[in-house]
């Protein structure tokens, strides 16, 4: 009895796992994809296809985390939405500021963010995402803004 609830139990965490996986797989593919035809010719420093936005401070706290493109080139700092497909791209020369923080508008994952503070026509905003190496990319920018 033991064995046969261990052994479905196991085929239902594998069968989970596969398309886990798939659905995921297909995810960066259309990421990927979205993010070479818009940038096209353009030298790209960094990019994160498993980038976890944390929310724009001017769309207010009650915002959805999401996944999606992260791309860092010489002149701007994209970001594409996974689902719901949406775009948001910063010109390096409206972000004033670049940090590492804990938490952004209310939510965490207890890992540094990469949080960039920005210029919009309507004002200040800012901006957060859980990447890999968030200090690389910090790094990046300023080295990026120095040179400006």
């Amino acid at each position: 009895m033991i064995i046969r609830f261990i052994i479905i139990a196991v085929i239902v965490i594998l069968i989970f796992s596969a398309i886990r996986k798939f659905i995921f797989g297909s995810i960066k593919r259309k990421l990927y994809a979205r993010m070479e035809k818009r940038f096209v010719g353009q030298k790209i420093i960094l990019t994160a296809l498993n980038a976890n936005f944390f929310g724009q401070q001017s769309k207010g706290g009650m915002q959805v985390r999401g996944n999606g493109a992260l791309v860092l080139t010489e002149i701007e700092l994209w970001f594409g939405l996974a689902a719901p497909e949406r775009e948001i791209s910063i010109s390096l020369s409206q972000i004033k500021k670049v940090e590492l923080k804990r938490s952004h508008l209310g939510k965490t994952v207890f890992r540094p963010l990469l949080y960039v503070e920005f210029s919009s026509p309507t004002g200040s905003d800012s901006i957060a995402w859980a990447v890999q190496n968030p200090v690389k990319w910090k790094d990046a920018i300023e080295r990026i803004l120095q040179r400006s």
